[in-house]
Order: structure tokens, then sequence, then C-alpha cells
């Protein structure tokens, strides 16, 4: 006897509540663009971008091949396959990515996968950060190409139980991608100091893991050795422990080793306690994350009437725009919740964000809402805000000007970052720049008509120039510094020529004095310089970095935030202008003193070439022989150092074959001029997992189960094959499962069998013989999500079931 049992199942437009969602709450991924990929090819990596994103693709195969090849001496390995590198335009069309499953966050700069081991890569306006994150991955694709064969597919087939320690990951991307540098240097010193900094290296976790690890290889560096670094990567590699290998490559374990860094770290900071004053010290504390229980307190934003601080925190969980008094930093008022709702998905926490009108009575920042960044006017008290949008992939950095007629900001488009104005009164968006160099921290002048902001477009002064994020490349976007423009001429001055990083300009009320940050001591504090003489001189000597400051508009009070005890916190100063530390420079912290030694030794034996180079033949020969490839840094002079000697510590350099193999062999993947030709990319499926077993069984014959999973290099197309064969088909369960996902719906599609079996007997007849029915169920499905927003979403399903015993 047969049976059918037949149902069928259709929910058409039934809003998933957000909250049902649970840990999926805010997280659906909405594509909001039609992406039209295409791809270029480097010599050892495929960049694959999208319409607007060519010139960023070609920038990322230049960097990528100079960062590989940083990589492979320090290893002293090479790729064994190429390496994918997806790269997206901004931040909001990133967390469109298929390429992995979670909702990237906006303090996530980049990710590296294990499947295909790809590079997910989204440009966030800054050339010299998307240059360091790309490294940054790339030590990931080369670690996972290193000790596990590139993939998932080769740890489960060569069953690879080595298990690389998060700090040491990333610590040591990091670490071969910046060196050592002055945030990590301040964040380690807050560390020591404060001694929240864990004892041994293992228990290095979370954010620690990349500052205290990045510090753990520059501790090994410094006193074993750089070259000890890739000695440790093939001894571990070789006894499949990292332990051991640490062991045989240093002669020390983890637990020795972290005695050794730990007193290092100490010994390195505590005399900095002498020297220098907490923020504390020299300012009132209004914020203090350690009693209200969050981690970030920051973009501090003081009214112009200086009784009120805007700013945004973490202290319910989501980050919120707050209103405390400047007093005693009571809260006032939650003028925004962000991060629950469609227009605020998301506040930008790494750039400052807010700004009041000349009045106090509104407030400016940019968040991103429903899929793109716009400006909100937001009322402190009654009135409804008023909601500005532009055709433009991000928005940071909004200031009102002081006449309260306009407001300036940075904004990009596709891989060009500038400089915009907006007139409040006639709706019209100008832009101030228009070329390929990083603005970033614009502020007003008094008149209302000149801007402050900071740049990293070295002398090129033309508010147009063409160059592309190609030619970039032999440009030294590496230093930043102070500019002003006149937003009516347009007309570009250059204020600073120096290697110290610069941030949040301010101009006091009577136009004669630009308050900035800078880190040229070591530790970002804050300095005042002169418009008219140009003199400079600090005006605080703190202990740990200021960032993010506001002043009020008579200079009365200055906001700022700081990395204090391990979190974020606000502190308020009264009459900065009034600070006298008699002391024109600060000391150095030993990090940037060693860094000025080398700085000054560079210089000596660059004069000294210059020297020996007066005759006509030998100045030809030397620039044949000396000048570098526009590179990062620019035309740099290369040293030969044959002449000079050395201690016995230093070893000869690394000797590694850049060769291309035939696994990398590319052809037609440039023009004549030397341009990166772009291909079209085309859906090719590509295993993910392959996982097979199979046996033989006495009673029901041969047996085997299997799991594949196949997908596109982009994630759109993904396709699952699943079964657990035995005797035939009728007696086997099977399933194949196809999702497509590139646009805003997505579609999921699923044909399945199983086979149950049960050995039953008659009910009325206890004593009669036992019967053993096979219970088959076979089907279809088929789903559709409809996603809304962020928070909200459509689900639409159909099934149709049935059911058989035989």
């Amino acid at each position: 006897m047969k049976r059918f049992y037949i149902t069928l199942l259709i929910l058409f437009f039934i809003p998933i509540i957000a909250q049902a969602q649970g840990l999926t709450f805010g997280k659906n991924k909405v594509q909001y663009t039609n992406f039209d990929w295409q791809y270029i090819q480097s010599d050892h990596f495929d960049v694959y971008f999208y319409q607007g994103g060519y010139e960023l693709a070609q920038f990322t195969a230049v960097a990528a091949e100079e960062a590989y090849e940083s990589i492979s001496q320090t290893f002293r390995y090479q790729l064994t396959d190429r390496v994918p590198i997806i790269a997206y335009v901004s931040h909001n069309d990133f967390q469109q990515t298929n390429v992995v499953a979670p909702y990237m966050e906006e303090g996530v700069g980049g990710v590296t996968e294990l499947f295909k081991n790809r590079v997910v890569m989204p440009f966030r306006g800054d050339f010299a950060e998307y240059r360091h994150v790309l490294h940054h991955e790339l030590v990931h694709a080369v670690v996972n190409d290193m000790f596990y064969g590139g993939s998932v597919q080769n740890i489960i087939s060569n069953n690879i139980q080595l298990h690389i320690p998060l700090w040491f990951n990333e610590g040591l991307a990091e670490y071969e991608s910046l060196g050592w540098e002055t945030e990590t240097d301040m964040f380690m010193r807050d560390a020591t100091v404060n001694e929240f900094l864990p004892r041994r290296i293992s228990q290095l976790g979370g954010y620690m893991a990349y500052r205290g690890g990045q510090s753990v290889f520059h501790y090994i560096a410094e006193t074993y050795g750089k070259e000890r670094i890739s000695d440790i990567l093939h001894r571990i590699k070789g006894t499949r422990s990292v332990e051991q290998g640490f062991r045989s490559a240093i002669g020390i374990g983890l637990e020795e080793l972290s005695e050794r860094w730990f007193q290092a770290q100490r010994e390195n900071y505590w005399p900095d306690v002498a020297k220098r004053k907490r923020p504390s010290d020299f300012a009132q504390r209004l914020t203090d994350h350690r009693e209200d229980r969050s981690f970030m307190n920051n973009s501090p934003a003081i009214s112009p009437q200086g009784d009120k601080v805007a700013f945004i925190s973490d202290r319910r969980d989501y980050h919120s725009v707050y209103i405390m008094s400047a007093l005693d930093g009571r809260i006032i008022d939650r003028a925004i919740r962000g991060y629950s709702t469609t227009d605020f998905e998301q506040l930008h926490l790494l750039t400052p964000a807010l700004s009041w009108s000349p009045e106090g009575d509104r407030l400016a920042l940019a968040a991103k809402s429903r899929g793109r960044d716009v400006i909100y006017l937001i009322p402190v008290g009654r009135g409804s805000r008023e909601r500005l949008e532009f055709d433009l992939d991000a928005i940071y950095s909004v200031k009102w000007s002081p006449d309260g007629e306009k407001l300036a900001f940075i904004g990009t488009k596709g891989h060009h970052v500038n400089l915009y104005v907006y007139d409040l009164n006639t709706e019209e968006k100008t832009a101030i720049t228009d070329d390929m160099f990083t603005e970033a921290d614009p502020t007003w002048a008094p008149d209302s008509k000149t801007i402050y902001f900071i740049s990293d477009r070295g002398d090129n002064l033309s508010r147009n120039l063409s160059i592309d994020a190609f030619k970039l490349m032999g440009h030294n976007y590496e230093q930043v510094d102070l500019y002003s423009v006149n937003i009516d001429e347009k007309q570009i001055t250059r204020l600073t020529d120096s290697w110290d990083k610069k941030q949040s300009p301010l101009v006091t009320q009577d136009g004669k004095k630009l308050l900035y940050i800078s880190d040229k001591n070591g530790i970002y504090n804050i300095y005042t310089r002169d418009l008219e003489t140009g003199d400079e001189r600090p005006l605080t000597n703190s202990m740990n970095p200021i960032l993010q400051m506001s002043i009020s508009s008579d200079a009365s009070k200055l906001t700022f935030s700081s990395q204090f005890h391990g979190g974020y916190d606000i502190f308020i100063m009264s009459n900065p202008l009034q600070t006298d530390l008699e002391k024109d420079e600060l000391e150095p912290t030993n990090f940037i003193a060693q860094k000025l030694s080398r700085m000054q030794a560079e210089d000596i034996i660059e004069r000294s070439d210059t020297t020996l180079a007066l005759e006509e033949e030998e100045a030809d020969t030397a620039e044949e022989d000396t000048l570098a490839e526009p590179g990062v840094y620019g035309d740099d002079i290369a040293i030969d150092f044959d002449s000079y000697v050395f201690g016995d510590h230093v070893t000869e350099p690394v000797s590694v074959d850049y060769t291309t193999s035939e696994a990398f062999a590319v052809s037609d993947n440039v023009d004549e001029d030397g341009n990166f030709i772009p291909k079209d990319y085309r859906i090719n499926f590509s295993p993910d997992i392959v996982i097979a077993n199979a046996g033989y069984s006495t009673f029901w014959g041969v047996q085997g189960s299997t799991l594949m999973a196949f997908s596109d290099m982009l994630g759109d197309h993904q396709l699952y094959f699943l079964t657990n064969l035995q005797m035939d088909l009728k007696n086997s369960d099977y399933g194949l499962t196809y999702f497509y996902l590139p646009s805003r719906a997505d579609w999921g599609f699923q044909g399945f069998h199983t086979a149950r079996f049960l050995l039953q007997t008659d009910r009325n007849n206890p004593f009669s013989s036992h019967s053993l029915y096979r219970y088959r169920t076979y089907g279809l499905n088929m789903l559709m999500s409809y996603p809304l927003d962020r928070f909200r979403r459509f689900d639409v399903g159909f099934s149709w079931f049935n059911i058989s015993r035989e």
C-alpha cells in the first residue's frame, strides 16, 4: 500500500520582525548595487573590480606586488597559487559582498577567507591606509598558502591540525605591513603603564592580539634579528607546533619569551611616567568608560557657547549620540539612537563626525542610511531633522561654517576623495578639490571663506591635477600636511612640510592661530601654529594620545578624546591657549628618537654620496645606479652600503628568486602603455570543500557519504550537494541546493530525498512476523528573501513534500 502526503506552504509578503531574528538583528545584507564585474591580472594576483573601480584596481595590483615582494623576502617563501583580490570602491559597497557571509561592520578594513584564499578590500578614502590593510591581508593569504595549502579543502585532505594563535597571525600581519609605528607604540605605552597588558603572550586576544602581537614580533626582530621571523615560520611549518617552532628558532619557548617581552615593555615605557603627564593632570575628565561600562567615547564637539558637548558613545551597547554638560559630564540627552533604525544604520566612529551650528541649536553629522551616506541636521530639543542626500559613496567630517550658511565635508566618489562645500541657502554642492589626493579634517576660518584641512598632496597645489591611482604609486602619499584653500578662488596653500602625522586642525576666533594634533614626538599632542609667523609650539605633553579635538567660539574651552586605560574617554581643558609648557619642543619617545637618528644618518650618507659625485661622468653613473623606481616614497635614493662597516650581528640579505613560475604565467595582461587590460568576469564554479568516504556492509552493501560545496569567485552563486548512499538511490539520502545572491532578492532552490527504515509488527497480533518498512521523503523547496533594509525583510517560501511507505 502506498500513501502520499502533500504539503503546500506559501508565505507571501510576511515581514520578519527584526527582533525575532535573534543574532541576525540588524545584519541583513542588502544588495543596493548591481555590480558589473571585471578583473585584471598582475604577476601573482587577479584583481576584481566593478564599474568606476578600474584605477583603484590598477593601484591595488601594483601595491599588492610590492607588498608581496616584501612578504616573500621576510618569510623566504613564494606563493604556490595566484591570490584573488576583490576591490570595492567604498565601505558601503563592501558591506554588500557575498564572498564572506558575515555583515562587515565599519571597523573591518579588509578580510581574507580560507576557502579560496580570497582577499576582499574596501577603499575608505585613504590610499596609505588602503595599502597598509592590503599588505596586512596579503600576509594572511601567504600564511594560509604556506601552512594550510591555501584552502580548507587542503586542510581536510592532509589532516593539518596546526593551529596558529590569533596573536601570531594578526601580530605578524601588522608587523610585516607596518614595522613599528606611533599608533601601536602609544597603545602599548597605555597598556603597560596602566597595567592591563597581559603577562603572557598566549593571553593576547581581541584587539590586543593585533597591537600586542605586533609588539612581540617587533621585540623578536630587535632582539634576535628580523631574519629570525622566517626561521620561526619555517620551524613551525616543519614541527607543526608553535611552541617547538619558537624553541628551535630562538632557543626559548613562549613562556620565557613572554617574560622577556613583558619586562622589555616595562623598561621601555615606565620612564615616561616621570617625563609626561596623564590627560587627567591637565584636563578635566568628563567620561569614564570603566564606570559606565563603555569602550568608546569619541568625536567630541563642544557647543559654540562652551556649555554642552556632543559625542558618540557605546555605553548602551549600540553607538549613539549623546549631549552632556561641559561642566561636570552629566548626560543631558541622547540625541540619536544609532544602529537601530534605517535613518542611522551606522555612525562614522573613526572620523570626527559631529558639528554644532553657530547658534548651538542644531547638530550636523554624517551617517549611513539605507545603504548610503547622508548628512543630517539634528535639532537639539524639539523640531524635525533635515536630511541632505548627495551622489557620493561616502561622507566624512562635516563642519558647519561660522556664518551658519555652509557645510564643509569630505566626500568620496569611487577612488576620488575631495573637499566639498554645501550652501544651505542655494542648496548647491561645490567640489573645492577635484583630484586623486586624499583630503581630511576640514575646519573653517572665522571669515567662512577659508578652509584648513589635511592632505597628502605634497606640492601639488592645483585643485584638479590630472593624476590617477596607477600613477599615484610614484607619489609619497604617506606624508600628510596642513593646507588652506579659499572656497571662492579655490587656491590651495601649503602650510607645513614634515613627516609627522597631523589631524584635527582648528582656527581661533581671531584667525591668527591654528591648533592641530601631531605625533612629532611619538605621542599625539596638541600644537599651536602662528599663521602669520609660522612659529609652532606644543600646548600639551601628554603620555596618552590626544584625538579628535573641538574648541568653543571664544577659545575658552577645548575638548578632546584620549586613549586612556584601554578605552576612549573625553576630557575638557579651560583656557588652552594660556597653557605654558615652558618648552618649544617635547622630548621624543624612544621610538621617535631612534627614528630621528636613522633619518639623520641617512641624510649624512646621502649628502656624502652627492659630494663624491661631482664630476659629470660620475654623476651620470651614480644616477643610473642609485635612482630607485618610483614607489611608495617617490624617487628615493638607494644607498650602496658596500663601503660601510656594520656590526657582526647584521646578516646578509635573503636571496629570493622572483621569476614568475608557470603556475603564475599570464599573457596579454598589459597594453603597450603599461596599463592593465581589463577582462570580463565570467561565472566559473570552483570547489570550496569536497568531503567523501566509502565503505562496505555485509547487510547494506556499498555505502558512502559526500559533501560538496561549489561557488563562483564572488560568492554570488553557491551550489551544495550532499549524499549518504547505500545500496541504491531508493535507499539513500541526497540533496542539491543552489543559491542565487547577486541581486537584492536572494533566491534559494533545493531538491532532496531521504530514506528511513522501521521494523514493525501487526498491532492486533503481537505474535505475527516482523515487517521492514521503508519511508521515503522527497520534495522541492524554494525560498525568496527580500531585505527592505538592514533591519527588516520579506521572506517567501514554497515547499512540496512527498512521503511514501513501502
